[in-house]
């Protein structure tokens, strides 16, 4: 009866989350970031007998976050089940469930807890199906929430570990329209998948796509980076729920300094396709990074680094990177300090790209704080 009344809940709800007025709507209101997630995993439970889902509490309260709200009562045990507190044997037994032919839909409660299945996430999901010549399939996706409000050892993006290991894909979808059309093809595939999620995202609406999240079922290319809006002045593209607050940066650059930007949702770390990055560039000239990781060994060095290599003749300035702090996550009411925010971004463009008129920058990057810093180890 409770699957019944949240799937007519769910029925009832708007598909895009402004209304006429461009006001944001209420996640009572419109299809959310969790319910995107939750309609591709219900189609694939539905078409798909080799798919099984577990990890802690996956079975009771609709899961750790409420994704899977609904399906405790439309699934037997065997295909949605609660897990020990074990995250080397959640990931583990999927190794040995795909191997055997199964299609594993597992779940780590959160990102910090990934080095408690170090050997099994970094040197058994991602090789066996090299290392058998493609004999063994290995269609796992590992759905791993990103914290926030929780502290040093709740609230880590460390989507870069990840994006270092060969043999993993690696996506971190920000609006609920790319989150269902990529889960939607994690699950069709035969590679391993972590599957980042921010918990600043389950409740959000979708405001970028006017077509709103389709009822229907549908898929989105893993590798392709998305523009959600276009731009002429300055490129700017991020991974995770950093879009959100690049967005209002977007609109600052906009309304008072008049620099038209193009904005991109990366949706995915590996693998990513280059080129539509390369044409904004070669319109703007300019390029901003951001992600809500740790700025030292940030995955978007790397990413800086290719752009600058096959795009450099097309930039006017050096890609700026933006990413935390090189310091332990502090507590929630410090957050706010430690993550990066909308002026980080006017803070960039304005010290690495080109001066704003009568702007004063927040952060200082100069050479001389940079070597400081870094002696600290900051």
């Amino acid at each position: 009866m409770k699957r019944i009344q949240d799937l007519k809940r769910l029925k009832k709800k708007a598909r895009f989350g402004l209304d006429e007025n461009g006001n944001v709507l209420k996640p009572t209101q419109a299809v959310t970031f969790g319910e995107a997630i939750f309609e591709a995993i219900l189609y694939h439970f539905y078409h798909d007998s080799r798919l099984v889902a577990y990890g802690e509490e996956n079975r009771d309260w609709g899961g750790a976050f409420a994704v899977y709200q609904g399906l405790t009562e439309s699934l037997p045990y065997r295909r949605l089940f609660n897990s020990s507190i074990s995250e080397g044997a959640i990931i583990g037994t999927a190794v040995g469930v795909a191997m055997e032919g199964g299609r594993p839909l597992v779940e780590l409660m959160y990102c910090d807890f990934m080095g408690r299945a170090g050997d099994e996430i970094f040197n058994q999901l991602p090789k066996w199906q090299a290392m058998s010549a493609g004999e063994l399939k290995m269609p796992v996706v590992v759905r791993v929430s990103v914290g926030a409000k929780y502290g040093a050892q709740h609230s880590q993006d460390w989507t870069a570990l990840c994006a270092h290991i060969p043999g993993l894909k690696v996506v971190f979808p920000a609006t609920p329209y790319s989150a269902k059309g990529l889960i939607a093809s994690a699950l069709s595939g035969s590679d391993p998948v972590i599957f980042f999620e921010s918990q600043r995202l389950y409740n959000q609406v979708e405001i970028f796509h006017k077509q709103g999240v389709p009822k229907e079922y549908y898929r989105l290319p893993i590798g392709e980076p998305e523009i959600l809006k276009q731009g002429n002045d300055l490129t700017i593209m991020t991974f995770g729920a950093t879009l959100y607050r690049a967005w209002e940066a977007v609109k600052i650059f906009e309304k008072d300094y008049g620099i038209s930007v193009e904005l991109i949702d990366g949706q995915t770390l590996v693998p990513i396709n280059y080129e539509p990055i390369v044409e904004s560039i070669k319109k703007t000239g300019a390029l901003i990074l951001a992600s809500d990781a740790c700025e030292r060994g940030n995955y978007l060095h790397t990413v800086a680094s290719h752009i600058t290599q096959i795009a450099f003749d097309y930039l006017d300035a050096p890609v700026c990177v933006i990413g935390s702090p090189n310091w332990i996550v502090p507590p929630a009411e410090m957050e706010e300090s430690y993550f990066p925010q909308s002026f980080h971004f006017l803070d960039a463009y304005h010290q690495q790209i080109k001066p704003l008129p009568g702007y004063t920058p927040r952060t200082y990057r100069t050479f001389e704080t940079f070597i400081k810093l870094n002696r600290l180890g900051i």
